[in-house]
């Protein structure tokens, strides 16, 4: 017992250690790739996307995962720090800002959210994520600025901005990315594999060739394609719309390439980009949760309807069947008739179940029900296949004989006489007979007319002595 409940616990560890490892692994090399990549002559860089990762890590994982996930972040940013030539203070001082920021950051938006990762198809869950990242990011940036001695209004902004960009930037990419896997229906592609390859192509392609050359001031291209990728590919395309300009907008920039080159101070060419890469944000994901939201309703008004469509189908197919027998309903079978006088020749059986109140007096409604119901099958089994029956009322029903003249219908009807004289009767049920009246459409007949006929050629039949048919033209007894 003991073995194989300790074999079970590592099973049930193992994705954990793992999530932990990976979340290590990303945030360094997206710190230590930002500080070789991004930073400019004064350690300045462009935006931090580790802390996107942390926060999207810990939104994602279960509460009591959290500590491993920041244990794992905090090795990871120690080593990244040091390993780009920060010194052992400063590398801790810049650690504990970063881990207390996405703890802030975490805590608010599970607060907001109910303890579930914000949903980036809802405008205002993207709004509460862009406060909770402001809020955590001015508090590292205080603590950062204070612990590390480099008390400046500039450290201060950059460091507020950087954090900011990369968890606006990032954790919505990495969020959506983590829906999509989960193939829920909050969040959803429907597009073929190529054309997102295909957009994202042409999102990287537009972003080098405009941060790669510094002629022409042409930062709008990059919106305008943004544009394109958010309108097709919802919110995962505005978050990796954003991230491809970042990555290629920050790197050009930060070794003089681009259209910002112009701007001589490099803080100030820095401080451009940060704010151009957040209004893109900003216009993107708002577009992005509006259009999900759109595709979203239009999916539940899609299934509304069929939903409806299916339901009125039903109830359709309620109000044309007997519920008791089977068999189409009055209103049914009326229509049927009607529709069958326009088609061309027509006959039709008017049905009664021989001295059924008898039945019911005799050995109650429950055998009464029991008998119709054999009658209604007896007619059914004994009909043509181009012929229709139903419920007439009570304990009559219709016969409807498309194509028939008088003989056939006679001979139609004597089938179903002796069909329903010759059904067996569960144990303490009555055996019993119908009569019949025929009638055949003539010219000019409507749906009353026929049926009147019909009617006294049943009352015939009755009189005649029942359990027998009558033609309504000569009265002629078979």
């Amino acid at each position: 017992m003991r073995g194989g409940r300790v074999s079970h616990e590592v099973i049930d560890r193992q994705p954990i250690h793992l999530g932990m490892l990976a979340t290590g692994l990303a945030y360094f090399l997206a710190a230590l790739g930002s500080m070789l990549l991004t930073l400019n002559a004064k350690g300045f860089g462009t935006i931090w996307p580790a802390s996107g990762i942390l926060v999207a890590a810990l939104l994602i994982s279960r509460p009591n995962h959290a500590a491993g996930h920041l244990m794992a972040a905090a090795v990871a940013s120690l080593a990244a720090n040091l390993l780009s030539g920060v010194g052992v203070a400063n590398a801790m001082a810049f650690t504990a800002a970063n881990i207390v920021e996405a703890t802030i950051v975490v805590r608010l938006c599970r607060l907001w959210n109910g303890g579930a990762p914000p949903d980036m198809t809802a405008p205002r869950q993207v709004g509460r994520l862009a406060v909770s990242a402001a809020c955590g990011a001015a508090c590292s940036a205080i603590l950062a600025t204070f612990v590390s001695g480099a008390i400046s209004i500039d450290f201060f902004a950059s460091w507020f901005v950087t954090v900011s960009l990369g968890m606006m930037i990032v954790t919505p990419l990495v969020l959506t990315g983590w829906t999509l896997t989960r193939r829920t229906n909050r969040l959803r592609i429907d597009r073929s594999g190529v054309e997102v390859f295909a957009l994202l192509g042409m999102m990287a392609l537009v972003s080098l060739l405009v941060f790669g050359q510094s002629a022409y001031p042409i930062l709008f291209v990059p919106m305008l394609a943004q544009l394109a990728v958010t309108y097709r590919l919802g919110p995962f395309g505005a978050a990796a719309g954003v991230v491809i300009v970042a990555c290629v907008g920050s790197v050009m920039t930060a070794h003089g390439f681009g259209p910002l080159t112009p701007i001589h101070l490099t803080t100030a060419a820095l401080v451009f980009l940060q704010f151009y890469l957040l209004s893109l944000l900003m216009s993107a994901l708002p577009l992005a949760s509006l259009l999900a939201k759109r595709d979203e309703l239009v999916r539940q008004l899609r299934i509304a309807h069929e939903e409806a469509a299916e339901r009125a189908t039903l109830a359709i197919a309620a109000a044309d069947t007997d519920e008791l027998t089977g068999l189409a309903s009055r209103r049914c079978i009326l229509a049927v008739l009607n529709n069958a006088l326009a088609r061309g020749p027509v006959a039709v059986a008017l049905i009664d179940v021989d001295h059924f109140k008898a039945v019911n007096d005799g050995y109650g409604h429950q055998s009464g029900d029991r008998v119709l119901r054999r009658v209604g099958d007896a007619i059914a089994r004994a009909l043509r296949a181009s012929d229709r029956g139903g419920r007439f009322g009570g304990e009559e029903f219709l016969a409807i004989l498309q194509g028939a003249d008088i003989e056939t219908a006679i001979a139609v009807a004597e089938r179903v006489r002796r069909a329903v004289e010759a059904s067996q009767p569960e144990e303490g049920d009555p055996r019993v007979t119908i009569s019949i009246g025929i009638s055949a459409a003539g010219r000019g007949d409507d749906v009353e007319t026929l049926i009147h006929r019909a009617d006294r050629a049943l009352y015939s039949a009755k009189l005649a002595g029942r359990n027998r048919v009558r033609a309504a033209e000569n009265c002629l007894v078979t």
